[in-house]
């Protein structure tokens, strides 16, 4: 989520610009995918701010707030509320796309078992062993594995989208979808890889013990140091 003004900024943001800009327009206080919460002016002491979808137009909710009656402690909680309420819409609708994809798949994977949806349907239920067994992947294993897979996912939507417009409404879908998800597991793994190093570090125990060393200079003894070392030089720290 994009936030261009936080909840205790909004009647700062209000009074900078109700004389300029939001006599003209509304502007975005802030934006996830398809969807934003926009301020926009009632009159000289009053703003609402509406959810909605900036691509077809609809929307979701809308509160007014009057800055002579309402202060920051009470306008806060209800614009966090629309935040959340944004957010959770994101999340259903992002599930409900990859849930589709993840259907198109299971279409083409039972075209390549040479097995049609009925005859599926009606070996299942029966349970009888004609599928041997076999099924195409789980929704969050099918998300985690082949989905990432740009090309042949949008493979998979090119062949089953029922329109022109379907197709590219999912074909931009999956390329925004699929970038997050990499750069989600990649900061997870660096993360994980973080809290380890911590952990290492936290159990690590330190023993320090005197050494003198024979040499005509501080730099010539530090270096014979390093030789006694070797190769195990991130246990040893050389002061001096």
């Amino acid at each position: 989520m994009f936030t261009y003004i936080k909840p205790e900024f909004m009647i700062h943001a209000f009074n900078k610009q109700r004389d300029s800009i939001l006599k003209d327009r509304s502007i975005c206080v802030a934006r996830l995918g398809d969807l934003a919460v926009n301020m926009s002016l009632i009159d000289e002491n009053s703003f609402a701010l509406t959810l909605e979808n900036v691509k077809d137009g609809s929307q979701y909710s809308g509160k007014a707030f009057n800055v002579e009656r309402q202060g920051q402690e009470d306008i806060v909680p209800v614009v966090e509320q629309l935040f959340k309420k944004m957010q959770l819409i994101n999340d259903q609708e992002t599930f409900d796309k990859r849930e589709h994809i993840w259907k198109l798949y299971a279409m083409d994977w039972l075209e390549n078992q040479g097995i049609s949806f009925d005859d599926y349907i009606d070996s299942w239920m029966s349970q009888l062993p004609s599928v041997d067994g076999c099924h195409w992947k789980g929704l969050e294993d099918y998300i985690s594995s082949d989905y990432m897979n740009v090309v042949d996912t949008m493979r998979i939507i090119e062949k089953f989208s029922q329109s022109e417009e379907e197709k590219k409404e999912y074909l931009d879908f999956v390329a925004r979808d699929i970038v997050e998800l990499r750069q989600h597991n990649s900061l997870a793994a660096i993360q994980d890889k973080l809290n380890e190093h911590v952990e290492k570090l936290t159990n690590r125990k330190m023993f320090a013990f005197g050494i003198e060393v024979e040499a005509d200079s501080r730099d010539e003894a530090r270096e014979k140091l390093k030789k006694i070392i070797g190769d195990d030089k991130e246990t040893f720290i050389i002061r001096g």
